[in-house]
């Protein structure tokens, strides 16, 4: 497995150009903060049921017609962000090491953001999001607020980024080659565990928002920042998290929702250079096209974009959700679209049950696939590509341990891969073939991502 290119936790210091300063990038907090980081997460993350076995109608289904079985993959946990140990089974959230070998998951992609604002109302009354707002991660990294009077906020922001880095290298090294194996290159994609439960879990770090980075900064700058989180072990970078910053728009800004900056131009090529997969979750619709749009130019062919975890707005209409447009810009680079499963995204109440929580999600899915089966863009791929298949940009994109509230934990993907077997279109015909689950599951994943980290 390739390890080369990922700076030594004891080094992480002295590439800092910024000089975040003396302190060391410590692991999980201890004491007064790490039991309020882990209070904050039984108050955060909820699910109506966890520690669910694997579902029996879908061992069933593997069994009869699929006897390879699949490779389960999720592309967005923020597991990391609460302080909590990861390879210790706890009670609360959603993921942890021993619930993903119990899932029997094959790759997870933990992210977090460094910046989460607070909702506020804008002159229309409506809540939205900015850079003025509250920062609630704050109250997750208490021994930071000093830092926010002595320093400068992108400063701050930087260090939470290589916080966040030393936690995924502190739950790699604690496991010592048990169950996980960290992604780095595409060679290590390799032989992930699948559906029978053998083999490594794949494990790669994400991070939403670089918020540092200012919108004049040089090519050269944006190229140095990007190298030092790749440095730092991360493999795909979502260039906003929920309000606009240097970089381009997000989709939930109070004060605009525009596209690419020249910064945030220079960072998209920096990625497709360095092997680093752009994630266009939170991005507005003006930056997922603009991105796109550089994706299909790339020298050397085009560049798969990701969108790591979000909801469909045909089937849930919310600022935050996609538009059929961003779904078919993302496909259009032969990217990937993960949908989630919590309640702000899908939509559902959180009395219902359980089972019409499900529905919902896989109405989620049925509306993505209905944006990427309109005819013009299916003539238009099949043009340009020589052929098409709309079931290979569909992928899970949870959101788990997000602040999120979902109908289970990572036990239940399973049972959710179900309910979408069970889904039949107009004609009665299953509207999510068997022989296409794979690739929902996490084949569309595993191929996007070795595409793109094959570049670095």
């Amino acid at each position: 497995m390739a390890t080369e290119n990922i700076t030594p936790r004891s080094q992480l210091e002295q590439t800092d150009r910024l000089s975040i300063g003396k302190l060391p990038i410590g692991p999980l907090p201890q004491g007064l903060s790490g039991w309020w980081a882990r209070v904050a997460d039984r108050n955060s993350n909820h699910a109506d049921r966890r520690n669910l076995p694997w579902c029996p109608a879908l061992t069933a289904a593997l069994e009869a017609d699929l006897p390879g079985g699949l490779l389960l993959a999720d592309m967005h946990t923020d597991t990391l962000l609460w302080g909590v140990d990861p390879l210790a089974f706890r009670e609360s959230g959603h993921v942890d090491v021993p619930r993903l070998r119990e899932a029997r998951v094959g790759l997870q992609i933990f992210g977090g953001p460094t910046w989460t604002p607070l909702p506020m109302k804008n002159r229309e009354q409506a809540l939205c999001v900015s850079c003025e707002s509250i920062d609630q991660s704050d109250a997750l990294f208490p021994a930071q607020i000093l830092d926010r009077v002595r320093r400068e906020k992108g400063i701050l922001r930087r260090r939470r980024a290589h916080r966040l880095a030393e936690r995924f290298h502190q739950m790699i090294e604690a496991d010592a080659g048990k169950d996980l194996r960290p992604i780095y290159s595409a060679s290590d994609l390799e032989g992930l565990r699948h559906s029978s439960g053998e083999g490594p879990i794949g494990v790669m770090l994400s991070l939403e928002g670089i918020h540092w980075i200012e919108p004049d900064a040089s090519a050269h700058e944006v190229e140095e920042e990007i190298a030092s989180l790749r440095a730092a072990g991360y493999r795909m970078l979502a260039l906003t998290h929920r309000f606009s910053n240097g970089l381009g728009g997000s989709s939930e800004d109070c004060h605009g929702r525009q596209g690419l900056t020249a910064a945030g131009r220079a960072a998209v090529r920096a990625c497709f250079e360095q092997g680093i997969a752009v994630d266009l979750a939170h991005a507005s619709p003006a930056l997922i096209r603009e991105a796109a749009g550089l994706a299909l130019n790339e020298t050397g062919g085009s560049v798969p974009l990701i969108i790591s975890h979000g909801g469909v707005r045909r089937s849930h209409r919310v600022a935050r959700n996609l538009r059929d447009a961003d779904i078919r810009a993302v496909a259009s680079t032969g990217g990937v679209i993960g949908i989630g499963v919590w309640w702000e995204a899908i939509g559902f109440d959180l009395a219902d049950l359980w089972e019409t929580k499900l529905a919902r999600i896989t109405d989620a899915f049925a509306a993505a696939l209905a944006a990427l089966k309109e005819p013009e863009f299916v003539e238009e791929m099949e043009d340009r590509f020589g052929r098409y298949d709309p079931y290979e940009h569909l992928a899970i994109g949870s959101d788990f341990d997000g602040a999120t509230a979902t109908p289970y934990d990572v036990t239940g993907l399973s049972w959710q891969l179900a309910d979408l077997l069970a889904r039949t279109d107009a004609e009665g015909a299953p509207l999510f073939p068997l022989e296409k689950l794979p690739l929902i599951a996490g084949g569309n994943t595993l191929r996007v991502l070795g595409k793109i980290l094959a570049r670095g």
